[in-house]
């Protein structure tokens, strides 16, 4: 007997159902611009510097830092159990370029009123189109690059359009040769697809899930309709350069809940 009863006891304890604390996975660039892929135990209730985080139902949730963003956040996650996981994130700070791009027609450096009014129509319709969700973590399929070429535009650089300051770049430029087929970057529902904007020319918008949004524009075709599913590496249209451009390119960007991220950090 007293050889058996520790021995029960430890079946006992193997069997008896035991509180598991709730993991926590982060993978990704801590740095301005930056994506970070996380996982934590389904049913988590999650918070970065106090706004509230999506988590797929499987236990992905993702993280976006803006081209300004602090050096530290606060990652909270609260489990179904009860356990806690708090986290402080040191994020890099980043020093950005200048670029100067002339010899673009004036009009598309400074709109007509009538330009301007057409360009918040368009924002509009891209507004709408980002209202669409994608509950699945279809960017776990990874992301590549959506056309070979000389980057010749990079993420977060000041721009300075004929002489005027303009808005940062927020994505990566891409010159390739028109009609060179542009891939999928990752899987995705295509969002939105415009045949001719006044800045960006034709346009397609992919959401991967949980906010995650690429946009590819100045394309010379476009190859996929709204709702369609796309495979990562897809044909989705060819580079071109429609709207404001000086040469035949791809610009595509990435933008989680409308916070630009850097598509160079996040490739493979």
């Amino acid at each position: 007997m007293t050889i058996r009863l520790p021995l029960v006891f430890a079946i006992l304890l193997l069997v008896s159902p035991i509180a598991i604390a709730g993991e926590l996975k982060l993978s990704g660039e801590f740095s301005q611009g930056g994506l970070i892929v996380g996982w934590a135990t389904p049913g988590a209730s999650i918070t970065l510097d106090g706004n509230r985080i999506s988590q797929a139902r499987s236990g992905e949730f993702l993280l976006g830092f803006a081209r300004r963003a602090d050096r530290m956040s606060q990652l909270n996650v609260n489990f179904a159990d009860g356990s806690t996981a708090r986290r402080k994130l040191a994020i890099k700070q980043r020093k950005y370029d200048i670029q100067r791009i002339d010899g673009l027609p004036q009009r598309k450096v400074t709109p007509s009123d009538e330009d301007l009014a057409r360009i918040k129509n368009e924002r509009t319709l891209i507004d709408r189109a980002r209202k669409t969700k994608v509950a699945e973590p279809l960017f776990a399929a990874g992301f590549g690059r959506p056309v070979n070429g000389r980057i010749s535009g990079v993420y977060g650089s000041q721009r300075i359009l004929n002489g005027q300051k303009r808005r940062p770049h927020y994505g990566q430029d891409i010159a390739a040769a028109q009609g060179t087929k542009i891939k999928a970057a990752s899987a995705g529902v295509v969002i939105f697809a415009h045949p001719g904007m006044f800045f960006n020319g034709k346009t397609v918008i992919i959401n991967h899930g949980l906010g995650l949004l690429s946009t590819y524009i100045h394309m010379n075709t476009v190859e996929v309709k709204v709702g369609e599913h796309v495979a990562k590496g897809q044909t989705i249209g060819e580079v071109g350069q429609t709207g404001r451009a000086t040469g035949p390119h791809l610009h595509w960007g990435l933008t989680l809940n409308k916070t630009p991220l850097d598509p160079a950090l996040i490739i493979n």
